[in-house]
């Protein structure tokens, strides 16, 4: 099991190469000691993970049986999910049935719902509510791994643009924090039907939505939804290093992906899709639920941002739309204009970086770049 799990992050790690680079030095335990690593491009990439994942799932200890923050079943399911999903972006072929099959792998595997939204945010979203959704975090805690990143720069990251009282608001004097100025492309995405969704979480208060200058904190609004406080109202351990986990794969992101495949041919049922989307509306305290001639490809992208904004998915979203690149989708500061530019195709990939070149010659630049 142990063999299977470091398998199952070695695989994962390749996963957000491909996704991200679109290539990746290649090495597992068959690689010679200092040989120059093969360069697997997406094909390769994709062809490696599924076969690995296919390998080890039935190594790995069950859904929702492993150590907190361990992986299990359910990761590896999550990760094959993901990669058929946008198997037409990796590799030019439509695996949507495939995807629908592990989302159904994974929604057998036992998780539910938290019962509030916001409990999948907080300082104690490792023993709450959550954890019957959460399917893998990313471990933080303000004492025993103090750090920088994930979801302490998240909460703390933007807390000096809103004052109150004349004091900055921020994790510890105020207990939410996490402000994020947000821009047009996603506060549209809401309007009047959400104004009660308890997943709007945006802060207009007498700011300007537009942002002319992105040096000014004091425009754009703003969003709480991260928080370094307790369902019960307590404080996190440490006022600067949060107690956050942040979410890297949790239920309600199977439940769109369910539908999404579903609209793109995958199979599975329609009545379903539906009802997975009416749950994640119903736990939000949205009074608007929805019926199957309101499911659409282009509701499940909105509905994707109201859902999982703010947690790394909107990026590969917009491309298996076929818009985060060209001028058919702009947003403020696309492209570094203020009312948003057309960016040409070749950014749907980042480029190689220099040093990774350097150390290995086999290793091109992405074209564009």
């Amino acid at each position: 099991m142990y063999r299977a799990e470091a398998r199952l992050m070695r695989a994962m790690a390749y996963y957000y190469m491909m996704d991200l680079f679109g290539k990746a030095n290649f090495a597992d335990e068959n690689t010679p000691i200092n040989a120059q690593p093969e360069v697997y491009d997406r094909t390769q990439l994709f062809s490696y993970v599924e076969s690995e994942l296919l390998d080890i799932e039935d190594d790995l200890v069950a859904a929702r049986q492993n150590e907190y923050g361990r992986a299990d079943k359910a990761v590896a399911q999550m990760i094959l999910a993901k990669i058929y999903l946008n198997a037409e972006v990796y590799i030019n072929e439509a695996h949507y049935g495939e995807c629908i099959t592990y989302c159904e792998k994974i929604i057998a595997g036992g998780f539910e719902l938290a019962d509030s939204y916001l409990h999948n945010f907080m300082a104690d979203n490792n023993t709450n509510s959550a954890t019957n959704e959460i399917i893998f975090p990313i471990v933080s805690d303000g004492v025993t791994t103090q750090n920088y990143g994930p979801t302490t720069v998240m909460v703390n990251g933007s807390v000096g643009s809103i004052e109150k009282n004349g004091d900055e608001v921020g994790v510890g004097t105020e207990g939410w924090g996490g402000a994020l100025r947000v821009r047009r492309e996603f506060s549209s995405l809401w309007g009047p039907a959400f104004a009660d969704d308890d997943r709007n979480t945006i802060i207009s208060a007498e700011r300007p939505i537009d942002i002319p200058d992105i040096s000014d904190k004091d425009t754009g609004y703003i969003i709480q939804k991260y928080s370094n406080a307790t369902s019960t109202g307590q404080l996190g351990a440490d006022k600067t290093f949060v107690d956050t986990d942040f979410p890297l794969f949790r239920l309600a992101d199977v439940y769109l992906m369910y539908a999404e495949a579903h609209l793109r041919g995958g199979g599975g049922n329609l009545a379903t899709a539906v009802g997975y989307i009416n749950a994640l509306r119903t736990r939000a305290n949205n009074p608007s639920t929805i019926s199957s001639g309101d499911l659409t490809l282009n509701f499940i992208l909105d509905e994707r941002s109201r859902e999982l904004h703010w947690e790394a998915h909107r990026r590969q979203d917009l491309i298996r739309y076929g818009r985060f690149t060209g001028g058919n989708y702009n947003w403020a500061w696309k492209g570094n204009g203020s009312n948003g530019i057309a960016i040409p195709a070749h950014f749907n990939l980042y480029p190689i970086p220099v040093g990774s070149m350097a150390a290995n010659p086999n290793l091109t630049q992405n074209p564009g770049y």
